[in-house]
């Protein structure tokens, strides 16, 4: 299969201090799945083989479970060249100094990025305080810091309250914090989880007009099981399409050798589960598409998991095929950029500032206007 891939996701554990409601990997405190340390150094050495790799990012899971081991890891990635990320949920961030503490054992080792993820289903376990903390901590140290805040109608989580320190609040604005709303996805949960028509119809503009899945074939997710997927995975549990082949039998390079190229997958990167969809609707009007899919990787899991599209699409492939594989090859020869590590995040949607936050978020939760007078 030829791929570029730019980024390796280590998906380190299972096991977390949350539990979150409609958890993507249905992660929590009894969760015992977790790659072993000593693989978890080989893969990052096995992904020195694509010239295109820039990123590791640890992630879970709760990868801060890792301990010391995470400052090896990340000091072991550094030593290749690659921009060192984590995803948490920053329960270790008690307090600004305490963060400082732990982020400067990191920096150390290497790190350049630091994401946190906050919202509705993770205050329940963690208090929306410490992802503020880990996230000004990370500033102090001259770290990226990105915030994930999830989203979904009806959510209670204040966004006037988590913007209300005045230091947080202006570090948000001038874009040395990265506050990013996230559509929370229908999982295995108890609540019942829609998005409003408004925010529904915000996303599926920006989908449409963006097209393209910036993860498919371009991030390379190992799971706790040692899977290897063809994407970020954030639904890889319900399609059994993106996992490439298990890495106890054999090397990263190996399994994607091995493999021949997958046009569908090569679709999906050049122009988003959303077009594959379109076609298969021209060819029989009856499909529908569900209008509660906020998310792409929601829309991708609902593409590989209805038969009639599958069979349709697999047995009258588009007229531009050809075109589309040629596209894609040529899209190969293009260098990967050696860019700074604030431009390896994609910042997505709409300006981080609060006052265009504040609005979106309203927009998402389902909110009056008048609650968020400031």
């Amino acid at each position: 299969m030829l791929v570029t891939p730019h980024t390796l996701s280590l998906l380190v554990t299972k096991r977390c201090t949350a539990a979150c409601d409609h958890c993507c990997f249905t992660c929590n405190p009894h969760r015992t799945e977790s790659i072993p340390i000593p693989n978890l150094y080989k893969y990052i050495e096995q992904a020195t083989i694509f010239p295109t790799m820039r990123v590791v990012v640890f992630t879970g899971g709760e990868c801060f479970l890792l301990g010391k081991d995470l400052d090896g890891l990340v000091k072991w990635a550094n030593g290749f060249g690659f921009i060192t990320r984590f995803v948490s949920n920053g329960y270790w961030a008690s307090s600004r100094i305490t963060a400082v503490r732990r982020l400067q054992k990191l920096k150390d080792a290497g790190l350049k990025e630091a994401n946190f993820s906050t919202g509705d289903c993770h205050s329940e376990y963690v208090n929306p305080a410490y992802v503020r903390n880990g996230a000004m901590a990370a500033v102090d140290l001259g770290i990226t810091s990105v915030i994930a805040c999830e989203v979904f109608k009806g959510s209670k989580f204040d966004l006037n309250e988590f913007l209300a320190d005045p230091e947080f609040s202006g570090l948000v604005d001038s874009g040395k914090i990265i506050l990013r709303l996230s559509p929370w996805m229908k999982f295995e949960g108890a609540r019942k989880l829609d998005q409003t028509d408004t925010y529904m119809n915000v996303m599926r503009d920006d989908r449409v007009a963006g097209g393209a899945c910036s993860t498919a074939l371009k991030v390379l997710a190992i799971t706790a099981e040692e899977d290897l997927i063809a994407c970020c995975g954030l639904t890889m549990d319900y399609i059994p399409e993106v996992h490439l082949g298990s890495l106890k039998d054999e090397t990263i390079g190996q399994i994607v050798g091995r493999l021949p190229d997958d046009f569908i997958k090569i679709w999906i990167h050049l122009y988003g589960p959303d077009a594959v969809i379109r076609y298969a609707q021209k060819l029989d009007p009856t499909i529908e598409r569900p209008r509660d899919m906020a998310h792409i990787c929601d829309v991708c899991r609902y593409m590989y998991n209805h038969e009639k599209i599958k069979k349709l699409v697999s047995e009258n492939p588009p007229p531009n095929m050809q075109l589309i594989l040629e596209q894609y090859y040529q899209s190969l020869m293009v260098p990967t950029p050696n860019a700074e590590h604030q431009h390896a995040i994609v910042s997505q949607g709409i300006s981080n500032t609060n006052k265009a936050l504040r609005e979106m978020h309203r927009m998402a939760v389902g909110q009056p206007e008048k609650a968020l007078a400031v």
